[in-house]
Order: C-alpha cells, then structure tokens, then sequence
C-alpha cells in the first residue's frame, strides 16, 4: 500500500471529524449559515474529493492487482465513499426526496435517467459507475457492486466494471447485480437473485456470459 493509500484511508474519519464539527458549530452558534454548513460537510465535502481525485486520476474499467505498491484510485474513492456505505441513513434520506437520489448519483459520475425509483433500502457501492436509464424501480436491499476482488497467486485482482440498466427494469428485493452487469429493457430480476460479474440478462429471463 503507497503513502497516499494510507492518507486516504484516514478520510472516513476525517469526513466524521467534519461534520461533528460543523455540528458542534450549528449548536454553538445557530443561524441560517450554520444547517448549510452541516449539509456541506456530510455530503458536498466527499463528493467535492472524489471530483478531485476522479480529474487528477481517473478510475477506469479493467483488472488490476489492488495489493501491488501502485496507487489506486479506486481504493482512494471507496474511502471516500465508506461513510455512506457505514450510514446508509444519510442517503436513504435523499432517497425519499423525489429525484434527490438520481441527481446525487449524476453528479458522482453516473448517468441515470428519469423517473428511477429507489427505494430507502437499496445500496449502491460505487456511485460514479452506474447507467441507470428511464423508469427503472430498485426493490428494497437490492444491492449494485461495481467491483470485485479475487485473490490468485498471490494477488487481489481487483475487476471495475460498470452496471447497466434498461428501460423500465424492476430490480426485485434482496437481489444484488455484480460488476459488468447489463438488465435489458423491460427485465423483471426476481427478489434474492444473484446475477454474477459478466452477465446479462434478457428479456426472456435468460442469464449470458457478456464477451
């Protein structure tokens, strides 16, 4: 792990520090400043990072062995990421405001479309590597990881692949979509399912290995 993969690992505590901070100042001294200040600190501060490192260092798509001595950009915004993924209440908030959730996801980098509905128990790891098009329903827990890790020799091979998902698709609960993962238009994934890294699924329910 480089220097810079141990810096980032402090970020989850430094995130928290934040924003018991700037409620330590909404406390001390109330005003119409001090709830923006709050608001900023859990959720502009973090997504202001990643923009940051996703410009310096972009994360692309492939495998890589996230146990080598180089910097991954992918280990640095995932500890950008880790509060959300700890408190899932600080998102499932934006979830019950209609369009909050997709336009926070817009603005980590996804691209989702109009009239997606996600309900408050639905998580989401990798919030800048979904394609998420119009009338898509996530059911509650349903899950999209967009990484995955596998030792090999020695190694963590560490595959980035985007999820996509076709138009009006109804994600069933409990179910979670794995890296690479493409849902076709109109596909129904009933609850608790598993779709594995590399597939997709079509509209007659058919699982494929994608090339």
């Amino acid at each position: 792990m480089t220097m810079w993969s141990r810096i980032f690992a402090l970020f989850p505590l430094c995130h928290m520090a934040i924003i018991l901070s700037s409620i330590y100042y909404f406390v001390l001294c109330p005003s119409f400043f001090a709830p923006a200040l709050v608001f900023s600190a859990i959720y502009l501060f973090p997504l202001l990072c990643f923009r940051v490192l996703n410009f310096i260092t972009p994360i692309e798509e492939g495998v890589s062995d996230i146990l080598n001595d180089r910097f991954s950009p992918w280990w640095a915004s995932h500890q950008i990421q880790t509060l959300f993924i700890a408190v899932p209440s600080l998102e499932a908030i934006l979830k019950i405001i209609p369009g909050a959730f997709s336009l926070w996801l817009r603005m980590w980098g996804s691209k989702v479309g109009r009239g997606v509905y996600w309900t408050p128990g639905s998580c989401h790891y990798d919030r800048n590597l979904l394609e998420i098009e119009d009338g898509v329903i996530f059911g509650e827990r349903s899950t999209t990881v967009c990484h995955v890790i596998t030792p090999k020799d020695g190694k963590g091979l560490l595959r980035i692949k985007k999820i996509k998902i076709g138009k009006r698709a109804f994600i069933g609960a409990g179910s979670v979509l794995s890296p690479g993962v493409e849902v076709d238009e109109a596909v129904m994934i009933r609850a608790g399912s598993e779709i594995y890294p590399m597939r997709r699924v079509t509209k007659d329910g058919e699982v494929k290995i994608n090339d």
